[in-house]
């Protein structure tokens, strides 16, 4: 069993160690320029229909979101998250593409309809309530429902609902001379567990590049409390270089 941890939407107020800025505005996203390694034999974007072969890298620049949700200062990194799989199995899917990097794991699988399927990790508080596939509606209208679920913490049972839908409009990515088409989703869920008068919404958006079969943005704000403590915050992250192979 593969205990790694995933960088899937940690749902619901569990501390956020790494988080992701340049906030998206209207429809166009850009980074500062930066040369894309391209070895001899390498294009800039997939062919249709193709997908990532392992050894592709994609870099991100990560930064974190306080209560009130704003970008705390100082706080970005950077992540490689590098394919080192493309048969794993995880969740009942087989054939998902496994992305590690130092500080977590992202499990993709790409659909026959054109849409991508994100394992998520969902947690109130400190609490894990389990895992579940999400489909993302980059190519189909959705909404398509989170299969819902329960776990039970202490003495109460935690509730998980949402869905997620085709984001309006379409955006563009800027990697030095590259200018990437996105397609956008957006994820809904609530967490609810009555007895502990615990309730927490989050709302996830999601550009992503087809052309490279990767999440471009992904920005992640909470809302709640949990026990009265506030679990406001998120995660904003942008790819910034990649390396096909």
């Amino acid at each position: 069993m593969n205990h790694r941890k995933n960088i899937n939407t940690e749902i619901f107020g569990i501390l956020i160690a790494v988080s992701f800025a340049f906030l998206i505005t209207s429809c166009s996203i850009s980074t500062s320029p930066k040369a894309k390694k391209t070895p001899v034999n390498d294009t800039s974007t997939l062919a249709a229909g193709a997908h990532p072969q392992i050894g592709t890298s994609f870099t991100d620049s990560a930064y974190s979101k306080d209560s009130s949700l704003n970008i705390i200062a100082g706080s970005g990194t950077k992540i490689v998250y590098t394919l080192v799989d493309t048969n794993f199995s995880i969740g009942g899917k087989s054939n998902v593409y496994e992305f590690t990097s130092p500080v977590d794991t992202l499990y993709l699988h790409y659909e026959a309809s054109g849409d991508v399927s994100n394992y998520t990790r969902f947690g109130l508080g400190s609490f894990s309530v389990g895992s579940e596939w999400v489909t993302l509606p980059v190519q189909t209208q959705g909404p398509i429902p989170i299969t819902p679920f329960s776990s039970p913490v202490l003495a109460d049972t935690i509730q998980i609902t949402g869905s997620t839908t085709k984001g309006k409009g379409i955006g563009t990515l800027f990697i030095g001379k590259e200018s990437l088409p996105l397609g956008k989703a957006v994820m809904s869920a609530d967490a609810y567990a009555v007895k502990l008068k615990t309730h927490s919404s989050e709302t996830v958006t999601i550009f992503f590049a087809s052309g490279l079969d990767f999440l471009a943005t992904y920005d992640v704000s909470t809302s709640g409390n949990f026990g009265g403590v506030n679990l406001g915050g998120g995660v904003h992250r942008i790819l910034i270089d990649y390396d096909l192979k």
